[in-house]
């Protein structure tokens, strides 16, 4: 099985699930009225923007979806719109955490439950969100689309990533990943 289509896809879910796990920490930590550090909360709040939905949903939005489309892979469909829903509502879910960092940022110890609570919320999305993804959109992409298209959408993957997202970017969220996993022990 050729997976040209989703091999890159599917590497960029190891760093998102990684950020799920810190996030859960966090969360915890939150729970317990320990508080998160602000930097902490807004570089991972940068990658949840641009690692997570600048590159990495965009990938799937103008490349991976629209090719399962052209090819008229009709038993994906509702699969196709249901991942583009849990896409909308991860955004919703990120500005809400975002919401929350202000308010801590302004002392609002209040805080602390609701960012427990949204970081929570986004993280179970995600994680039931790539289970679908790489069980039936990913497979499916894997198995029924041309190789020519598989190829096509590796090229277009390395164009967002060089043009879109920008050099280097990956490799400082995976430093990121590792410095926030040994602070929060995830």
């Amino acid at each position: 099985m050729n997976q040209a289509s989703t091999a890159d896809l599917r590497a960029e879910h190891l760093g998102v699930t990684r950020m799920l796990d810190i996030m859960e920490s966090m969360a915890d930590r939150a729970r317990r009225g320990e508080g998160v550090d602000s930097d902490d909360l807004e570089q991972t709040l940068e990658f949840l923007r641009v690692f997570v939905d600048k590159c990495h949903h965009t990938k799937e939005e103008e490349l991976l979806f629209p090719a399962i489309r052209a090819a008229n892979i009709t038993f994906a469909e509702d699969v196709v719109e249901g991942l583009l829903a849990d896409h909308a509502q991860g955004r919703v879910t990120v500005a809400r955490i975002d919401s929350v960092a202000l308010r801590l940022e302004e002392a609002d110890e209040s805080g602390n439950a609701d960012l427990a609570e949204a970081m929570s919320a986004y993280s179970a999305l995600l994680r039931a969100h790539i289970r679908r993804e790489e069980d039936s959109c990913f497979d499916v992409a894997d198995r029924e689309l041309p190789a020519a298209v598989q190829t096509e959408l590796a090229e277009g993957y390395d164009r967002i990533e060089r043009d879109v997202v920008g050099g280097g970017v990956h490799e400082a969220f995976h430093a990121l990943l590792d410095r926030l996993g040994s602070t929060y022990r995830a």
